[in-house]
């Protein structure tokens, strides 16, 4: 194959000599031409020389190999850059108008002849053409021997066969006993993955827990008259026990992002409010050094948002709190401005922290959005902390997309800052201030405390006193069971883990009418202490109406109260019912069309959702989700219509099948008791001829 390569190349080599030949001939006939046509001759004398150049420098690398042919090669190529040159710039007097007598020119033509060029190359291609001789001859030796070779290597390649079968069997039973020992640590790998979620999720529910009943006793203590020291005493409380919940929050966050569980929410959110409530997190550990902290919004920037509003606060408050710890005197600054709008006209904003602290290197800020890392081991001895505030941050920012960095001088201070992309809420959404501790009006209603934790539920208990609410404490689903069956509740407040039957369990049976009838749709709120990615599914799964994260917020509880409290037992919205039917009066049977419409399309939504679940195709499902929230909508399925809501805004990238298929399993137990009430209330509204009527559904 080598011996046969040289000689093709040999042939490229003759073709190449040609072309070089054949290009000089033309060149030269088109300079001939210009004399008599300058103005239409110039490009082919122009595209002529081009060629002559490509084919001498081809030449040239082709023969490299061989000293003598290069030597020629280089002649030539240097005996056509002389003439070419020559002849170019009599050319350019030609086409500019410049006048050459014939005379003149007969004297050009005859002191540019091409003889030694001709002989120069008639040499390399008779020089060319013995190699090429030489060479085919060679490729018939080798041929031969190569033929040989190959004789001897088949006989020799049947008795390796014989020999490396024998090897094969043997390396086959060592990889099926080696994948089998993989296969089996796989195993163990994944279930001490599994366990660790495990223990992260009941790790979060135990320390959360206490972790409740302390925030939530001092909120309410500081509802109570006090004198100064125990105001002090108490913020100290707060306080402490806020640094503990971020420890905590900050180690179930790394590990979320590790296992890619951690999720962003979409809900309305007031900015200004967002950043006060912050800063006042904040503000004791920064008035106990003698600091002082600033905020400035641009006035560009929209008062009302929508994103994940923990989240951006998780990301202020590392920031604040890295600003506070590494600073001994001075102001530290909050800033909001507009960062430009993105490709869809959505808000992007840039946050700014800037302190007048130690500052840090170069070095050091290379390490900074590392897990654990805090620059160097000083630091860590000096002021504290984990190090993970800013990965962990770092991580929820990408996630929003955007970006974080920070500049810094050592001595000097720091800014830190990053942009994210967030929404403007929909024109039909509720949108509610963040309020001051006690609701802008009182709340009437008679609350079920499913809870085993006594902390709890006397935190509990007494934020709904607060809120005007009346309530009564059971322990496990059993007794929450047993309690409805016996009195009158406007809303349970389920919590998801509890001894002889949890909140999921109870809440199923509940719906399965164990309750009695009157409760199967009452609403149900999970409160849950687990920190990890899937609880909301599992509790919407189950039948739960809306979801509470411990340690719970007054205000989110408040607001959640009133929110079900207000829409009640209701599977459909009466009154989207009622103003159906008083269109019937102008067109007809307009709700018993809209129902039987309904009923017909929505099992097929409910299909296609499965069916992209099967085929991993979760990005078809949002559109889908869509169509079913609006005919829910329209009718006034209300849990029905906040299912395919979240289905329809969740984030593909941090959505697993098994959470989308929990939701659609949602979606459809929902959809079959929207069904099921339509058809009576149908039937009851068109009874057939001859028919009396029946109960009211």
């Amino acid at each position: 194959m080598e011996t046969a390569a040289w000689r093709r190349h040999t042939y490229i080599v003759i073709s190449e000599i040609k072309s070089m030949k054949a290009a000089l001939e033309e060149t030269k006939a088109t300079f001939t031409a210009l004399y008599i046509n300058p103005y239409q001759t110039f490009d082919a004398f122009s595209k002529a020389q081009q060629e002559l150049h490509r084919a001498a420098s081809n030449v040239s690398e082709l023969v490299e190999d061989n000293k003598d042919q290069l030597r020629r090669a280089q002649k030539i190529q240097n005996q056509v850059t002389a003439k070419l040159a020559l002849w170019q710039s009599h050319a350019l007097a030609l086409r500019n108008g410049n006048n050459i007598s014939s005379q003149q020119f007969r004297t050009l033509l005859s002191s540019a002849n091409t003889d030694e060029l001709n002989r120069l190359i008639t040499e390399m291609e008779t020089e060319e053409q013995t190699i090429l001789m030489h060479r085919t001859a060679g490729v018939d030796r080798t041929f031969q021997t190569a033929s040989a070779v190959v004789i001897a290597g088949i006989a020799i390649a049947f008795i390796l066969f014989l020999f490396s079968t024998r090897l094969l069997q043997q390396q086959i039973l060592i990889c099926k006993r080696i994948e089998g020992e993989l296969e089996a640590s796989r195993a163990k790998a994944l279930e001490a993955s599994n366990l660790k979620s495990s223990f992260l999720a009941n790790m979060s529910h135990e320390i959360r827990t206490p972790l409740n009943g302390i925030i939530g006793m001092s909120k309410l203590l500081e509802q109570t008259p006090l004198n100064a020291r125990q105001i002090d005493y108490l913020e100290t409380i707060k306080t402490s026990s806020t640094s503990l919940l971020s420890l905590i929050n900050e180690i179930l966050d790394l590990s979320k992002i590790e296992s890619g569980k951690l999720q962003l929410e979409e809900t309305n959110f007031e900015l200004s409010s967002l950043i006060k409530s912050a800063v006042s997190i904040v503000d004791y550990s920064a008035k106990l050094k003698g600091l002082e902290i600033n905020t400035e919004i641009s006035t560009k920037v929209p008062e009302f948002l929508k994103g994940d509003p923990l989240r951006l606060r998780q990301v202020l408050l590392n920031l604040l709190n890295n600003a506070i710890k590494f600073s001994e005197q001075g102001l530290i600054k909050v800033r909001v401005t507009p960062h430009g709008p993105d490709e869809n006209g959505t808000p992007h904003l840039l946050f700014e922290i800037i302190d007048q602290g130690v500052g840090f290197d170069t070095d050091t800020k290379a390490r900074l959005f590392q897990n654990f890392s805090q620059g160097d081991n000083s630091m860590t001895r000096k002021y504290g902390g984990t190090g993970l505030g800013l990965a962990i941050s770092k991580q929820i920012v990408e996630m929003m997309k955007g970006k974080i960095d920070v500049d810094s001088v050592k001595g000097i201070g720091s800014r830190f800052y990053f942009d994210v992309t967030l929404g403007l809420p929909n024109t039909d959404a509720e949108i509610k201030r963040i309020s001051s501790l006690k609701p802008v009006a009182p709340i009437q209603g008679r609350i079920l405390i499913a809870e085993d934790n006594l902390v709890n539920q006397k935190v509990v208990s007494e934020m709904l006193s607060t809120m005007g609410c009346t309530s009564q404490v059971v322990e496990n689903g059993h007794d929450a069971i047993a309690a409805l069956l016996t009195e009158p509740f406007d809303l349970v407040l389920m919590d998801a883990q509890m001894p002889e039957m949890d909140g999921y369990e109870a809440t199923r049976l509940i719906r399965q009418g164990h309750a009695g009838d009157d409760n199967k749709n009452i609403p149900i709120l999970a409160t849950t202490a687990n920190a990890i990615k899937g609880d909301i599914e599992l509790c919407l799964e189950a039948g739960m109406n809306d979801y509470i994260s411990k340690p719970i917020s007054y205000n989110d509880l408040a607001f959640k109260i009133s929110k079900w409290v207000g829409r009640g037992a209701h599977i459909v919205n009466p009154l989207n019912l009622d103003n159906l039917s008083k269109e019937d009066k102008k067109s007809g049977a307009l709700l018993k069309e809209v129902v039987e419409i309904f009923n017909h399309d929505s099992p097929g939504l409910i299909v296609k959702m499965r069916a992209a679940i099967a085929a991993g195709e979760l990005e078809k499902i949002g559109p889908i989700a869509h169509n079913l929230k609006s005919s829910a909508a329209v009718l006034g399925a209300l849990r029905l219509k906040e299912i395919a809501e979240r289905v329809e805004d969740l984030d593909l990238k941090s959505t697993n099948q098994q959470q989308m298929s929990l939701l659609v399993d949602s979606m459809d137990k929902e959809l079959k008791i929207v069904q099921e009430y339509l058809g009576k209330h149908i039937r009851n509204q068109y009874p057939p001829p001859g028919a009396g009527p029946s109960l009211s559904p």
